[in-house]
């Protein structure tokens, strides 16, 4: 997906930009602070994530990569989302969770963010 698709999406869905993850703390339904010096394996953090609300359907993620490619988020199937993170690493040479995850599923207008500061939370459009 293209950035600029992304943003139309974001608008469309939740009546809003998204230009960095504190724009995403909104409408939030539940938060967990699990701490900031804490370190995460990806199949923790989709762990985390996934215990906040289940994960159906086309999931829009945003990953560090997206941005230093600038490349947009990836379209991934809820079905699917193991398996990607599980190989994520192999595929694009870095960590799933480096510093920030977003994960949006726009036809539910559902978001999960795992932020970098140790807390993760589930917003609703």
């Amino acid at each position: 997906m293209l950035w600029k698709e992304f943003q139309d999406k974001m608008l469309e869905s939740f009546g809003r930009n998204f230009f960095c993850v504190d724009d995403l703390h909104f409408n939030v339904k539940k938060e967990i602070r699990v701490g900031e010096c804490v370190e995460f394996d990806d199949c923790q953090i989709l762990q985390y994530l996934r215990s906040l609300h289940a994960m159906e359907g086309n999931l829009c993620i945003i990953t560090d990569w997206c941005y230093k490619k600038n490349e947009g988020p990836f379209i991934v199937d809820a079905n699917e989302l193991g398996q990607f993170v599980n190989t994520y690493k192999m595929m694009y040479g870095e960590a799933f969770y480096s510093t920030d995850i977003v994960i949006i599923n726009f036809e539910k207008k559902l978001l999960w963010v795992f932020f970098h500061e140790g807390i993760y939370w589930l917003s609703e459009g």
